[in-house]
């Protein structure tokens, strides 16, 4: 080929065929192109809640159609935490618990797109977590959980249709409108909290800076799907401030905020609220343009009906286990003036009007008892109970139910134990008590200061006495100063500590 022939050629290709760049270019940028987002997190229950006026996951199918008929570039995304704590969880059938079980079939029905781990997922066992992960027909996005392996540190993976593969650290949609086309990256990462033996969770600001540094040449534009702390989001965005937008989850209460260019947004928790980011991406300025709008999933959003057939259906299920245990559970008990406060941040960590007045129960339960006592993480709510209260509501907030004992012991021992809860601060193992206050370095009870031989009345949970919570397992019945326990009947209301509860409210 002659020298001018090969150059006539090159010239040709190169005005056909532009030089190839890292960063993907928007075939034609006479219009910005537009998507939306659909944010949720932190959703626990399936079916709406008080008295079916806010939330439910067949509200959430509703809005997502809503929007997609106004934009076709919709995705759903859940920040992490809805596998556990749920009251249907708890449920056994044909013996093994539920485990989060229905809220993957009902987000399966809602059609999801994409979520991230948050810290209750590991509340499972490995077992239990990997039949999700193959069970979810949405994608899982994570740059900084891997699984804890006998062959070592590796992605979870999950198996559908004969296939196995590895979560992977992002995801990339690819948009197009008419000739354009437009790529956003999706990072995902986890608070480092909660990390049983098979769970592994790196630092999430390197692992979102790795992956960030791996995706920006290859896309237009990044955003982040996260289940941090709202200090960690922050920094998060100072860190990366190429984020657009980080849509969070872990705390329960709805915000925004902005830190230099990027937009942080959390909805309220079980899907009373979600956050609609509408996209708008300019391919000539090369910036992406977020408006997030806050919507309340009320009464004036319908339900689904396919979705809502999927919730009743396991919602029958569980109650007519619940049921079988004795609970009306659409029973009114009270209207709440004050909200009581069950969110796992708090309780773990002082005392709450919500864990102070279980204990009260147990105390008013049992005549003769000087205080109550309870462990925090009986309480699984991780929310604030407000408005009309019924029995599922109570379920809700202590799913796991339990005895309330009667148990007599010595001041010493009694005094152990206390000390023990105040150093399980920001775990399960904090104690809400009634009854008992310390002052100093004393402890008193009833207004009087306790004696290591003096024998008093508790009312406590028979989980406490079983030795099983973390520092306390010296605590059992069989320990040298407990000197006598009363344990209730069948027919008893002591018997589960729910009902117990539910007394104490209605004379409220």
């Amino acid at each position: 080929m002659h020298t001018r022939t090969a150059c006539l050629y090159l010239v040709l290709f190169l005005l056909l065929f532009p030089a190839c760049k890292s960063r993907l270019q928007t075939a034609n940028s006479s219009r910005p192109i537009q998507f939306t987002f659909l944010q949720l997190n932190d959703v626990y229950e399936i079916a709406p809640l008080e008295g079916g006026s806010v939330g439910g996951m067949a509200r959430v199918a509703t809005l997502r159609k809503q929007l997609l008929k106004e934009n076709p570039h919709t995705y759903t995304f859940l920040a992490g935490d809805f596998l556990n704590p749920s009251v249907i969880g708890t449920v056994k059938l044909d013996g093994q618990r539920i485990q989060g079980a229905h809220m993957v079939d009902v987000m399966n029905h809602a059609d999801v797109d994409y979520v991230t781990f948050g810290n209750h997922e590991f509340d499972l066992n490995e077992t239990n977590l990997q039949a999700r992960l193959d069970e979810s027909e949405f994608e899982w996005i994570s740059a900084n959980v891997f699984h804890q392996t006998e062959n070592g540190l590796r992605p979870f993976t999950i198996s559908r249709n004969g296939h196995t593969d590895s979560i992977p650290a992002y995801a990339i949609l690819d948009i197009r409108q008419g000739e354009q086309r437009l790529r956003i990256g999706i990072l995902a990462v986890t608070l480092t909290t909660n990390q049983p033996s098979y769970v592994s969770i790196s630092d999430p600001f390197q692992a979102a800076e790795k992956t960030y540094a791996l995706l920006k040449d290859e896309v237009d534009a990044v955003v982040a799907l996260s289940h941090l702390a709202i200090e960690e989001d922050q920094e998060l965005a100072r860190r990366i401030p190429g984020l657009a937008l980080i849509m969070g989850g872990h705390e329960h209460d709805n915000m925004i905020h902005r830190v230099g260019n990027t937009v942080i947004a959390k909805a309220d928790a079980n899907a009373k609220s979600a956050y609609i980011h509408q996209l708008e991406y300019d391919a000539a300025t090369g910036e992406l343009k977020v408006n997030s709008t806050l919507k309340k999933l009320d009464e004036s959003l319908p339900l689904d009906p396919e979705v809502d057939q999927v919730v009743k259906g396991w919602e029958a299920k569980a109650y007519a286990a619940f049921r079988q245990q004795g609970f009306d559970l659409n029973t009114p008990i009270t209207t709440l003036k004050v909200p009581l406060d069950g969110r796992e941040a708090s309780i773990r960590n002082q005392p709450t009007n919500l864990g102070v007045a279980i204990a009260r129960a147990m105390k008013e339960a049992w005549p003769g008892a000087h205080c109550g006592i309870v462990n925090s993480g009986s309480v699984r709510l991780d929310d604030q109970l407000s408005g009309s209260i019924t029995e599922f509501d109570l379920i809700r907030a202590l799913p796991f139910g339990g005895k309330v004992l009667k148990v007599e012991m010595k001041g010493s021992l009694l005094t152990r134990l206390l000390e023990a809860g105040l150093q399980n601060k920001g775990k399960g193992g904090y104690l809400q008590v009634y009854g008992l206050e310390k002052k100093g370095d004393k402890w008193f009870i009833d207004g009087k200061e306790m004696q290591a031989d003096a024998a008093y009345q508790v009312a406590i949970s028979d989980f406490l006495m079983s030795g099983r919570e973390e520092n306390m397992e010296f605590l059992r019945t069989d320990h040298p100063d407990v000197l006598s326990v009363i344990v209730p009947g069948s027919e008893d209301i002591q018997r589960d500590i729910r009902l117990v509860l539910a007394e104490y409210l209605k004379k409220q």
